[in-house]
């Protein structure tokens, strides 16, 4: 079962005082996280308030949280985490709409990516990164997409130009990134996607759209070998010199992190270095850090309320869940999403895995 989806705005509740919301105080590993009762946030110039009714966890929660690499410091806070309640993805209704804001009107039902605040039951939320959701979707597979599909979208579309016909490797696509990169791949017109994930997932790739899995426990799809014109790189594990022998001519490269080397700034180096070593060949290099925008956001509600775009929901859990959902990102294990329902919504209600919009994992 899940929670229904919305069909019209909703009238206008009573806004209460206070609210359930997870909190990090300091930063760490989840051993910070805490579910504390905080006053209800309001909706500001250019903000709406929203009522949570779906969200879900990503790497960039996991990386906000334990403040690596440690130059995200610098711009999230020095000494501890100026956003007190972490999460991005938001989807739910607008209970507030603030001074300068259009386009949006108490009731209506959005989803998009939050400055943090989205582990709570209400959210104050920059607008213009917020879209209204079109009839037929339900709030727990909205709250699954934000973050991760517009991280997919604009690293095939935007960066890695795919047009109909071409061939594209993702490397890690049983994660919440590559799982959306997969069906996107099919969507923008890919006819050879082939997906590295390990062998446990490998029904769950093809069945969103891949036409070959390679398992990296047991297979080097670098030697495998082929010849891609979009490579889009999720987990940064092999050189410019490994990847040019699989990239086609005039082949473009997405790098979207790399291995966490260094405690400063991470993946940096790897990626620089991937940079530099591709300006000696017509193999295109992009980097990028996803950023929403309403013509994306619109995009992608279109494709999921047309069925063609289904977040890979592995569970869902509460805000008491949401430890164990970052913990598994923690673990570079994930497989597809860990949806987290805020808002009081009972157990009986949860998209579960024979739900006809969430594909078994």
């Amino acid at each position: 079962m899940s929670i229904p989806p919305h069909t019209s705005p909703s009238p206008a509740t009573a806004i209460p005082e206070t609210m359930t919301a997870v909190t990090s105080r300091r930063y760490g590993d989840t051993d910070v996280l805490a579910i504390e009762t905080l006053p209800t946030p309001t909706a500001g110039p250019g903000v709406l308030l929203v009522q949570v009714l779906g969200s879900s966890a990503n790497a960039l929660d996991w990386r906000l949280l334990s403040g690596t690499p440690l130059f995200v410091r610098f711009v999230m806070g020095l000494r501890k985490p100026k956003r007190l309640t972490p999460g991005a993805d938001v989807a739910g209704r607008v209970v507030a709409v603030g001074d300068g804001v259009t386009g949006f009107a108490i009731g209506d039902a959005v989803f998009g990516e939050a400055n943090g605040g989205a582990f709570a039951e209400y959210a104050a939320v920059t607008a213009k990164h917020f879209v209204t959701l079109p009839p037929g979707i339900d709030f727990v597979a909205a709250g699954a997409t934000p973050v991760a599909a517009l991280t997919a979208l604009q690293g095939l579309r935007t960066k890695g130009a795919v047009q109909p016909g071409d061939r594209v490797l993702i490397n890690g696509a049983a994660g919440g990134v590559g799982t959306f990169a997969v069906q996107l791949a099919r969507i923008l017109g890919a006819t050879e996607i082939t997906a590295v994930c390990s062998g446990r997932n490998t029904e769950q790739s093809l069945a969103l759209g891949a036409t070959r899995v390679v398992d990296y426990e047991t297979e080097d799809y670098i030697e495998v070998g082929g010849q891609y014109d979009v490579v889009f790189d999720l987990m940064g594990n092999r050189t410019a010199d490994d990847m040019r022998t699989i990239l086609a001519p005039g082949a473009r490269f997405v790098g979207v992190s790399g291995p966490m080397s260094n405690r400063w700034v991470g993946p940096v180096f790897h990626l620089m270095r991937m940079a530099r070593a591709f300006k000696k060949s017509d193999v295109t290099f992009h980097q990028f850090t996803a950023v929403p925008t309403p013509d994306d956001l619109s995009y992608l509600a279109e494709l999921l309320a047309s069925g063609e775009l289904v977040p890979a929901i592995e569970r869902v859990v509460g805000l008491d869940g949401v430890v164990d959902a970052i913990d598994q990102i923690a673990s570079s294990h994930g497989r597809g999403k860990v949806a987290i329902v805020t808002g009081g919504q009972p157990l009986s209600h949860l998209v579960t895995e024979d739900d006809a919009r969430a594909p078994a994992l």
